[in-house]
């Protein structure tokens, strides 16, 4: 159970650290009048510290709930308030995590059932034109496809993701399923400014 937690905590965090990150060179890269995406105006208004502490706020209730304390609430609410981010920027962002990297993990766990069963790697149809979309939003990029598409091969041959643990099976899978929406509640809470 740790090393799915584990798993999607990183996936969590890489997708958003990419989509700070990823934002900041489209924005400096575009020259279009088009208005510019929330999230995009939020990571303009981050130094590389505040970014990296706003990662590791997410990441640390992705990973164990335990974390989602009223001081941890209350210091990323303090820090959304100290980078002037407006509610729609943070109502973006919050979107992106907690919407398109659901849909985009429960394609790829309910892949990985079907290449536990048929023993070979696969992808439906539905998870490559996703990713295609997370791309165009700057959501996932070609690497942590690449990974996506190691770790499927990994689960078809039922490796274990770390050293030392157990095969994966179903009951992991579907475990992962359930710790994906756990988490995405996590930062829903997360993401609410208290009264």
């Amino acid at each position: 159970m740790i090393q799915l937690r584990w798993l999607i905590a990183t996936v969590l965090a890489i997708v958003m650290l990419v989509s700070i990150a990823g934002c900041e060179q489209q924005s400096n890269s575009s020259k279009a009048a088009t208005p510019e995406e929330p999230q995009i105006e939020l990571s303009k208004h981050m130094t590389a510290h505040q970014k990296d502490r706003f990662q590791m706020f997410v990441a640390r209730v992705v990973r164990d709930r335990n974390n989602l304390t009223p001081e941890t609430i209350r210091q990323f609410w303090e820090l959304v308030d100290e980078v002037k981010a407006t509610d729609e920027e943070v109502a973006t962002m919050k979107d992106l995590l907690a919407g398109p990297i659901v849909i985009y993990m429960k394609f790829f766990f309910d892949d990985a059932l079907i290449a536990l069963s048929q023993g070979v790697p696969y992808k439906s149809p539905e998870r490559a034109e996703y990713e295609q979309h997370l791309k165009s939003i700057h959501a996932i990029t070609d690497d942590r496809i690449r990974q996506n598409d190691d770790l499927m091969s990994r689960i078809a041959r039922k490796d274990p993701l770390l050293k030392g643990d157990r095969p994966i099976d179903e009951l992991i899978i579907r475990d992962a399923l359930i710790n994906v929406y756990e988490a995405i509640d996590s930062i829903n809470i997360l993401f609410t400014r208290p009264a």
